[in-house]
């Protein structure tokens, strides 16, 4: 009889570990109206604001080495296609998560540099496989908008 309590409550200790985290709840709007790789970089856009961004490696992670990127938020230019870059309101968080494992990685800095130019570092992936990185649009601890951006480490 012993032995089964203390594996029930094992059971309820562990099981709420595996919950999808407060930080990044499901209602977050991780749609994305499109991701691209071009050579600038990887773009996407916010879906509510329709802010586009551009991600740009400084030093690529492997799951055995941090890296670091630099974000530009802001609108294309119609003629040039170019990334105008504009302030974005709120706060900008990245979250790094492994869908097929239910969890996410250490918490990552992010750094505003200047008009809707920031930093995101301490990008560490725990284990090789296939993660998403959330970038986030925030409001008092409320996230706004996301673009998920996929990638395999």
């Amino acid at each position: 009889m012993f032995g089964k309590t203390l594996v029930l409550l094992s059971l309820l200790i562990v099981l709420p570990a595996c919950a999808e985290p407060r930080y990044a709840p499901a209602d977050s709007g991780d749609k994305v109206g499109r991701v691209d790789a071009t050579v600038d970089g990887l773009r996407a856009e916010l879906p509510v604001s329709g802010t586009d961004l551009v991600l740009v490696w400084e030093t690529e992670p492997t799951d055995e080495r941090e890296g670091s990127f630099l974000l530009k938020f802001g609108h294309r230019d119609p003629v040039s296609g170019e990334l105008v870059v504009e302030e974005i309101e709120g706060e900008i968080s990245v979250v790094l998560w492994m869908p097929s494992m239910g969890h996410g990685s250490s918490p990552v800095k992010v750094e505003r540099l200047s008009v809707g130019a920031y930093r995101a570092s301490d990008v560490f992936f725990v284990m090789p496989g296939d993660w998403e990185i959330r970038i986030q649009r925030r409001s008092g601890g409320r996230v706004l908008e996301q673009a998920t951006l996929a990638l395999r480490i």
